[in-house]
């Protein structure tokens, strides 16, 4: 199996085409007051209804609004929730786990502690931290530091990648293109766009081309 390639934080129909014609294989829609590429539900319904189904629809939290996240799961069938809040207790973790769609937790990680393990989570996504806020900063930070630590879940690299360093960055878990960790995927979103909310048809697809072209050299 391939890695797992998501373009987070689409914001118009006609980037989500062009996501699902780039080979990658999910989207990500976000519902955050803290992101300048929040969505409401009814323009991110207009996002999915322009698609053919072949994309894994990811939907991104920052509050615990349990209501609103059962409804956009339940209007947008959405296949994966990431979950981009901070740490959660017990009872959260496992509430998250409770709306029949599996979820990943988003750590912003500090370079050298244990990676958390949330109990009911599928997967970790792995950033830096950044002053600048939560996802979407174009920051990149010292990926080569998650060979040190222990892997509790599979991990997807997220935090600054772009179709130039998204190779190095992904070598960098490698040794001599065997040994080191393997992560499960990539995610990208200001690395492929035009201007902030906008994506980059060519940005996109290079990002993409050049995933795939790095898993071949292994």
């Amino acid at each position: 199996m391939g890695l797992w390639i998501k373009i987070c934080g689409i914001t118009r129909p006609e980037d989500a085409q062009l996501v699902e014609k780039s080979g990658a294989n999910a989207l990500g829609l976000i519902f955050s007051s803290r992101s300048s590429r929040s969505l409401t539900l009814e323009r991110a319904a207009l996002i999915v209804d322009t698609l053919s189904g072949g994309l894994e629809k990811v939907a991104v939290f920052t509050e615990l609004d349990w209501e609103r996240i059962e409804e956009i799961v339940e209007r947008l069938d959405i296949d994966l929730i990431q979950w981009h809040g901070g740490p959660l207790g017990r009872e959260a973790d496992a509430r998250l786990g409770s709306f029949g769609v599996p979820w990943m937790h988003a750590v912003r990680w500090d370079g050298q502690s244990p990676l958390d393990v949330p109990h009911t989570a599928l997967r970790l996504l792995v950033e830096g931290r950044s002053s600048k806020g939560l996802g979407g900063t174009g920051e990149g930070w010292n990926y080569g530091a998650l060979k040190d630590v222990h892997w509790p879940l599979p991990v997807v690299l997220s935090g600054g990648l772009s179709p130039e360093g998204v190779a190095e960055a992904l070598g960098s878990l490698v040794s001599e293109g065997r040994d080191g960790h393997r992560p499960f995927g990539v995610d990208v979103s200001s690395g492929v766009e035009s201007r902030p909310g906008v994506k980059d048809a060519g940005r996109v697809k290079s990002f993409v081309e050049n995933v795939r072209a790095w898993e071949r050299s292994l």
